[in-house]
């Protein structure tokens, strides 16, 4: 793989900001090398950086034709409430985004993740942020499974409007 597509090395983060720059150069890398995916799986996204600028920025360089968000989450609440910059993304691209909500007991098997198909980031533990990115072909492999099993089980969710009587 050629070196340009790594966002910034792979190996550990340890804390919130680690983990938010980490995600911000992922969604950069994502835009600029043309990823044709990306997999966000987390139990409510509450202290992610979606609403960020950047964040919203990069979502809007890398989504066009051809492009696949999925979302994996225990519910969307969190999600709609902390990051309207991305809940009013999600609307606009309606057409490439797909999400799932998993059951509480599925939940708990939920990793916080960002999955590409040349680049992941984990946190192992998602109370204090600690994690790590990687590059290595397995462990991509094996988080894709990991998610994949998760959004299989999961029923759609997280939709472009919220309709209500």
């Amino acid at each position: 793989m050629p070196d340009d597509v790594i966002p910034s090395g792979s190996g550990p983060f340890d804390g919130p900001s680690a983990f938010a720059e980490c995600l911000r150069e992922t969604l950069a890398a994502a835009a600029a090398q043309d990823w044709s995916e990306i997999w966000l799986s987390d139990a409510d996204f509450a202290d992610w950086p979606l609403g960020d600028r950047a964040a919203i920025d990069a979502f809007q360089a890398w989504a066009g034709r051809s492009r696949r968000l999925r979302l994996v989450m225990r519910h969307d609440a969190v999600l709609r409430r902390q990051h309207p910059r991305f809940v009013a993304w999600r609307q606009r691209w309606d057409h490439i985004v797909d999400a799932r909500l998993c059951a509480d007991g599925d939940a708990q098997q939920l990793p916080s993740a960002l999955w590409t198909p040349r680049w992941i980031v984990e946190r192992h533990d998602p109370e204090r942020s600690r994690g790590s990115s990687s590059a290595l072909p397995v462990a991509v492999q094996d988080l894709r499974h990991r998610i994949d099993d998760a959004f299989a089980r999961g029923r759609p969710g997280f939709g472009a409007s919220v309709l209500g009587l």
